[in-house]
C-alpha cells in the first residue's frame, strides 16, 4: 500500500531511508540467527527426555519399553550387541541384543555380560513412578551418586569401557544412562 502513496524523495532522504532499512534488516537477521540456534537444542531434549513413559508395574517392562522406544533407545544398530544383567526386586534378569538380532529380556543369570546393575527395591518403586525419561534419569543418577540406606544403584562394568563405547553404549541414551554413570 505504501508504494501508492509514496511521494518523490530527494537523494538525501533516499540515502537516509536505505541506511535505516539496512540497519533494521541487520538487526532482524541477528535475531533470527539466535532463534534458529536455540531451536534444535530444545527439540533434542524434548524428543528424548520429555515424552511421557506409560505406566509399568515391573522394572523389566519399563526397561524393555525404554530400549525399544525410538527416542530413548534409538541408535541401536543392527550390528551392535550388548548384554546387561540386572538384580532388582530379588530377581536376576538380563536384557541383551545379539548382532543383527532383536532386543530380548531373559530371566536368570548371564555368564558373559557387559555390566551388572543392582537396584534396591525402594529405588525400583521410585523409577517406576517416573513419568518421563528425564525424571527417570534424575532418580537413577541421584541414587547412583549418593546412595542412602536401602536406596542405592550399583553398577559393575565387566568389560573395558572403550569396547563398550564402540558397541553403542556412548550413542544410545538409555545405555549411556545405565552404564555411562559408572565412568
Amino acid at each position: 500500500m505504501s508504494r501508492f502513496f509514496r511521494r518523490k524523495k530527494d537523494d538525501e532522504e533516499l540515502a537516509e531511508g536505505t541506511a535505516e532499512t539496512e540497519h533494521v534488516e541487520a538487526a532482524e537477521a541477528e535475531v533470527t540467527e539466535e532463534e534458529t540456534v536455540d531451536a534444535p537444542e530444545a527439540e533434542e531434549v524434548s524428543a528424548g527426555r520429555g515424552d511421557t513413559i506409560p505406566y509399568h508395574s515391573e522394572i523389566q517392562a519399563r526397561l524393555m519399553y525404554m530400549f525399544k522406544n525410538s527416542s530413548i533407545g534409538g541408535g541401536i544398530e543392527g550390528t551392535d550387541e550388548f548384554y546387561i544383567e540386572f538384580m532388582a526386586m530379588g530377581e536376576r534378569f538380563w536384557i541383551g541384543k545379539a548382532p543383527l538380532g532383536n532386543i530380548e529380556l531373559k530371566t536368570g543369570a548371564m555368564t558373559d555380560q557387559d555390566a551388572h546393575i543392582r537396584i534396591a527395591n525402594d529405588v525400583v518403586s521410585d523409577l517406576l513412578s517416573a513419568a518421563t525419561f528425564a525424571e527417570f534419569s534424575k532418580i537413577y543418577i541421584q541414587y547412583y551418586k549418593s546412595a542412602e540406606a536401602g536406596k542405592f544403584i550399583k553398577i559393575e562394568v565387566r568389560k573395558p569401557i572403550t569396547d563398550l563405547n564402540r558397541r553403542g553404549y556412548a550413542r544410545v541414551p538409555i545405555m549411556k544412562l545405565l552404564i555411562g554413570s559408572a565412568r
